[in-house]
């Protein structure tokens, strides 16, 4: 069987109104440490409510542009976790697990915590150290205890 494909395309030829969207805003501080423990910045809500981190643009749902700046945490609950086992770029192992936040974000973290002791639903709360930013248990939380909603 034989496949006839179209030459390979660089995508010079094409205009600019079918190349990807630069679609986050540009890059700047993702956290900011306030006397009530650290918070992320730069995320925005959609005119329908959504929240989107890092900030956008412009809205996945419907292409607005009229977002507005916000921030949530410290407190947060994890989803649902992950150890990396083999990595070619840190030490290993880690964890990673996606927190939801009580304005309904969910956002991809780092966790900072022995993997045997995470478990879904587990409360957390955002830390940061030098430039990185991460969660952590919340003190005294055990796994399905239910975190912020």
């Amino acid at each position: 069987m034989t496949l006839n494909l179209p030459p390979q395309a660089s995508g010079a030829q094409l205009g600019a109104d079918v190349l990807p969207l630069a679609d986050l805003a540009p890059a700047e501080a993702q956290f900011e440490r306030r006397d009530d423990g650290t918070v992320l910045l730069r995320g925005s809500a959609s005119p329908a409510g959504t929240v989107f981190f890092p900030a956008r643009e412009f809205s996945l749902e419907g292409g607005a542009r009229d977002l507005q700046p916000c921030s949530f945490g410290p407190q947060g609950t994890l989803y649902s976790f992950s150890t990396v086992h083999v990595s070619s770029v840190r030490p290993t192992p880690y964890s990673i697990g996606y927190v939801d936040f009580p304005n309904g974000a969910r956002v991809l973290a780092e966790v900072r915590a022995d993997a045997a002791g995470l478990g879904c639903d587990m409360p957390v709360e955002l830390r940061a150290e030098g430039s990185d930013w991460f969660v952590v248990p919340v003190a005294g939380a055990a796994a399905g205890q239910g975190g912020v909603q």
